[in-house]
């Protein structure tokens, strides 16, 4: 079995001789171990355990040894790869279509089943009669993906991830487009998309499914497709967000309480704008990195402009204090600074002649505040600055926060008073205390990974 693996020895020596991090049971990086295996069988990589070996002075592996191996990791040759038996086998998982006529474009299939799959009769097709047909044997490991791409593009990391590049002039992804994979005759998955705004935001981030993208019969839905976050930890090459070869973001639009361009959607029944300001003071003067929560929770509601001088003020009397404070949890002053310019943001463009004078300052700051932060600002920028405004809790524990902060006296779901928001408030011991808690559990969970 090793006799034919010869290729990966230059390799396997190139890599011991960095001293890089080594699996504790193979003897090579966990992370080659699952890529190498898109396109080559297993078995190789058990050559590569061996000549590392006996770079590290030790003695080759004995056959059982290599035996146990192969059944442990699932080692299998290219001949037992099968080829995808029906919908939702293989995915469109990412798109990075072609806007303007010097963008590369290219995208991203997932394997979405338990084995690996051979992709040699399958083909891409376009709702513009455009075909691609894939390399014959073109292997993808279980739960691994394949980048598909043309040949102007660099990708981050291709050495170590499946991949297919074909010809600029052989297929082109357009703005608008449907695309259908078959194989063997069968259709497989099938996307529509449309991002042909000619905006910055869609010009830099690629058009992706849902983290979660396995979830049986729903794996079609346009609703479950979105824009990729714009965020640090996705940035592949200078303001271009991907994740080609990996596992996607969340979508945004999927949180349960987002909401996009529709503040009738998001108005609080009975909301008393006065006693919750007096909250508002009473967070700020904790000098906590949650202190401007407040003032977003209630940043999509109808306000007077006598309630938008008040946020005003509050607004340049409290966004430096939060640059110097703590973290919270998982909150810190970067999360601070973007949600209380995203909370002005809203309220100046949710708001009529007279509230945006109010605010005409405070909104004019709250624009540049996004280049300011350490991590976080491209998000923050599109949530501040972006075509779209984005409205609503968010996500549920953001939600459940806004309850204990908010005061509507009719409305069982918030607080009745603002006295019951200092009767029912945190302590600083309490704050102190879930804070510690959550740093130990953090500390805990990351060393069991």
């Amino acid at each position: 079995m090793l006799s034919r693996c010869r290729s990966l020895k230059a390799t396997a020596v190139r890599r011991a001789s960095k001293s890089e991090p080594i699996h504790l049971l193979s003897g090579i990086r966990p992370d080659l171990m699952q890529t190498e295996a898109n396109q080559r069988p297993a078995c190789e990589t058990l050559e590569g355990m061996n000549l590392m070996h006996k770079l590290r002075g030790m003695p080759p592996l004995p056959g059982l040894y290599i035996f146990v191996l192969v059944a442990l990791a699932g080692c299998q040759d290219e001949a037992v790869a099968v080829f995808p038996e029906g919908p939702g086998d293989v995915l469109f998982t990412e798109i990075m279509p072609a806007l303007e006529p010097a963008d590369g474009s290219w995208l991203e299939l997932f394997n979405n089943t338990d084995k690996s799959v051979n992709l040699e009769q399958c083909v891409i097709g376009s709702s513009n009669g455009q075909e691609l047909s894939l390399a014959s044997s073109q292997i993808v490991a279980a739960r691994q993906y394949l980048a598909v791409h043309s040949a102007d593009v660099t990708l981050p990391g291709l050495s170590d991830i499946a991949s297919f590049s074909f010809p600029v002039d052989a297929f082109q992804l357009s703005a608008d487009e449907t695309l259908v994979l078959k194989c063997g005759g069968r259709t497989v998955d099938q996307v529509s998309y449309q991002v042909s705004r000619p905006t910055m935001s869609d010009r830099v981030r690629s058009w992706q499914l849902h983290l979660n993208p396995a979830e049986p019969g729903r794996y079609t839905s346009e609703s479950h497709w979105c824009h990729i976050l714009p965020s640090e930890k996705y940035e592949f090459s200078v303001n271009r967000f991907a994740t080609p070869g990996f596992s996607n973001s969340f979508c945004d639009s999927n949180m349960p309480f987002a909401v996009f361009d529709n503040q009738a959607a998001v108005l609080i029944e009975g909301v008393d704008l006065e006693a919750t300001l007096k909250v508002a003071e009473a967070e700020f003067a904790r000098k906590s990195a949650t202190s401007e929560l407040v003032i977003w929770g209630i940043r999509d509601q109808v306000i007077t402009p006598a309630i938008a001088r008040t946020i005003s003020e509050m607004y340049f009397a409290n966004i430096e204090m939060l640059y110097d404070t703590q973290p919270f949890m998982a909150l810190d002053w970067n999360h601070a600074v973007w949600h209380f310019a995203w909370a002005i943001s809203n309220l100046y463009r949710n708001g009529d002649s007279a509230v945006k004078r109010e605010l005409q300052a405070a909104y004019e700051d709250a624009l540049t505040r996004p280049e300011t932060l350490d991590r976080n600002k491209y998000v923050a920028a599109e949530y501040v600055r972006g075509e779209r405004i984005v409205m609503g809790d968010m996500h549920t524990p953001a939600h459940n926060r806004m309850r204990e902060l908010i005061v509507a006296p009719t409305n069982p779901s918030y607080l009745s008073s603002y006295e019951e928001y200092q009767e029912n408030g945190r302590s600083s011991l309490e704050t102190i205390g879930l804070h510690y808690l959550y740093v130990v559990f953090a500390f805990f969970s990351e060393s069991f990974k």
